[in-house]
């Protein structure tokens, strides 16, 4: 492989080109809406929550009102994100690589 190809590879692994692919795995009331547990993404890198919303809500826009808001501007308070079931998203920033798993649920849990 070409030096230059390496490079255009690595640099795509970091975002650097734009757009990735990760998984979204849903859980609760997002996945009996969307009667999906994982849906796949394409999304700009190295992703906003509000980016990432708006490709989900492409995909599944049953979520609407369930763990996104009804403008589609983000998640409803109650759902968080987790990406790769290691880290909590607070913020919009996601800092997400190429096949990156996110995490869809509710905050809230019964007890």
């Amino acid at each position: 492989m070409a030096e230059h190809e390496k490079h255009k590879m690595i640099a795509a692994r970091k975002g650097v080109l734009g757009q990735i692919t990760v998984t979204v795995e849903l859980f609760g009331m997002a996945r009996i809406a969307c009667d999906k547990r994982l849906i796949e993404l394409t999304t700009d890198a190295p992703g906003s929550v509000s980016g990432l919303v708006e490709a989900l809500l492409r995909k599944c826009p049953q979520l609407a009102g369930i763990a996104v808001r009804e403008d589609g501007t983000g998640l409803l308070e109650s759902y968080t994100l987790n990406v790769n079931g290691s880290r909590f998203v607070s913020g919009d920033h996601l800092d997400l690589e190429h096949g990156d798993s996110v995490l869809l649920f509710s905050s809230q849990a019964g007890g």
